[in-house]
């Protein structure tokens, strides 16, 4: 009886006799002098231990202890994932109450951001929890059973390629609604929601499948050398190509209408460049970056420092460019802050005119105030007022 050969993706590990423990030289290995191993255990029932599992903890100490650069970039590089991340999500949340609460703000623009945004949150609130044990290094977590481990890699794929899907959503309706016509009629959500939600699930859903039958690691940390890796990578690679080609036709046609209008070339050159900032977030073009593989060490930490910043901060410029910064948010948010002011006691005057059942009674001057910025919104002041 014998445990069957296996290549788990780093090592070809033999076929290997019942109760034995073969070892195998670090597929990444920078020593001088002793070789650190890794091993795998054949159990007497012929299977290999600890769900097929390899040790590599003797070559990932070893790593470690000859490029301490490498670690203290990686540790940095999580952190700024998590704490930005954790950021993310709560400014995300904000955004999302926003367009959700006033009436006012809803369109299909608006409809499709909001779905956006909450890909978003469930993509930052996954991360926090799969990085979580490592940067807070608790002895016991999801880590330690592996049905949850690999429950919680799946969501964390799941919510990738959601958020990505949900951009490519973005581009698709706002090149329709500037190049072309693609839709005739209403904005067809359930085609939308098919694409954004339904089809990233199938796509894991496979993968999932595939490691199970061909990769049992218990938490399927060393899936990303594996062939199956191409089932989330293209589709993630066919939406983002197919976004940037959104953009550069957008703003294509962007500069080519300036140029009708007769605009100045700094002025053309500066509107330009402020939608690039505006789209470059929202469909999502800074993820291609995941796909370069620079060379050397100081490219290779300036990469990935960059990447983990600008991977954890995609949620804040989303947020703050298409709600805090969004001009019909604020004639929303300004005028509501202006009658809490008013509405405070310690406005001037707004003592000597106690309120009234079912009214708010307001000095005059108050109200002077808010009609001349129009604060009678029905999203915003809803309590009925007495002139």
């Amino acid at each position: 009886l014998v445990c069957e050969p296996y290549w788990d993706g780093l090592t070809c590990w033999p076929e290997t006799p019942v109760n034995t423990t073969v070892f195998r030289p670090c597929p990444i290995n920078a020593s001088v002098g002793a070789v650190p191993m890794a091993h795998r255990i054949c159990r007497a029932n012929g299977t290999w231990s600890n769900g097929n599992w390899t040790n590599y903890t003797l070559c990932l100490l070893d790593m470690v202890k000859k490029n301490p650069m490498e670690n203290d970039v990686g540790q940095s590089a999580r952190d700024i994932y998590f704490f930005g991340s954790i950021i993310s999500a709560v400014l995300l949340t904000i955004t999302l109450f926003i367009f959700s609460y006033f009436r006012t703000l809803q369109c299909n623009r608006i409809s499709i951001h909001k779905n956006l945004v909450l890909s978003f949150i469930v993509r930052c609130t996954i991360l926090v929890i799969y990085l979580e044990p490592l940067v807070t290094n608790r002895k016991s977590s999801y880590r330690d059973k592996p049905w949850l481990c690999k429950l919680l890699t799946c969501l964390h794929q799941y919510s990738l390629i959601a958020n990505i899907f949900w951009m490519f959503v973005e581009g698709l309706f706002l090149h329709n609604r500037v190049a072309v016509s693609v839709f005739n009629s209403e904005a067809p959500f359930r085609v939308f929601y098919a694409v954004g939600w339904g089809l990233p699930a199938l796509i894991v859903l496979a993968w999932a499948v595939c490691l199970h039958l061909y990769h049992d690691d218990p938490c399927w940390n060393n899936s990303f050398n594996l062939p199956y890796t191409w089932i989330i990578i293209v589709p993630i690679m066919i939406a983002l190509m197919v976004n940037l080609i959104f953009l550069c036709n957008i703003i294509r046609i962007l500069i080519t209408k300036l140029r009708a209008n007769n605009t100045v070339e700094i002025c053309l050159n500066r509107k330009a460049v402020k939608a690039l900032a505006v789209l470059f977030p929202l469909l999502g073009t800074s993820n291609l970056l995941f796909f370069l593989k620079p060379q050397g060490e100081t490219s290779v930490i300036v990469y990935r420092i960059t990447n983990a910043i600008l991977q954890s901060s995609q949620g804040i410029f989303v947020s703050v460019i298409y709600c805090f910064m969004n001009g019909e948010v604020s004639n929303l948010l300004v005028p509501m802050a202006t009658v809490s002011s008013i509405l405070s006691p310690g406005f001037p005057g707004s003592h000597s005119y106690p309120p009234e059942v079912g009214a708010v009674q307001i000095h005059p001057d108050a109200y002077e105030r808010i009609q001349e910025t129009e604060l009678l919104r029905a999203d915003i002041f809803r309590l009925p007022l007495r002139g």
